[in-house]
């Protein structure tokens, strides 16, 4: 696969479109950069950080599922997306003031490297890493 732009985009599906977009902009500092309708469907509203970018499609109608919760490992697939950021210990008190709940609590994983994980308001899981100046 030739890849023709070296970013990556995050797609997440809600019907809590006014609560995630809040935690995405104000609380992790994502930008709106547009939005798409798609009538009967949804709207997607684009989000970005850096080369970093999410599209957070808010629905028109109930899904027939819902994300399951729970961490890393309540279910397969795909269940966590990686940020390295500055402060960690920032980031989770800014989670938790949100409301969000806090699956790993910021701790040293190995010499150097801090992480943590919450979950958004819909229960996905994020991972937040910092890596020390060596």
């Amino acid at each position: 696969m030739e890849l023709v732009d070296d970013g990556f985009a995050m797609g997440i599906v809600t019907i809590n479109g006014e609560r995630m977009l809040c935690f995405y902009t104000d609380i992790l500092g994502f930008t709106r950069s547009g939005t798409v309708t798609f009538p009967g469907m949804g709207t997607v509203h684009k989000l970005a950080h850096g080369r970093c970018q999410i599209k957070i499609l808010v629905l028109d109608n109930e899904p027939l599922a819902a994300n399951p919760g729970g961490g890393f490992t309540a279910a397969t697939g795909f269940r966590y997306c990686s940020f390295q950021v500055a402060e960690i210990e920032l980031v989770a008190a800014q989670c938790r003031a949100f409301g969000c709940q806090l699956v790993v609590e910021p701790a040293e994983i190995r010499p150097g490297v801090r992480a943590a994980a919450v979950e958004d308001p819909d229960g996905n899981t994020l991972e937040f890493m910092q890596f020390d100046a060596q």
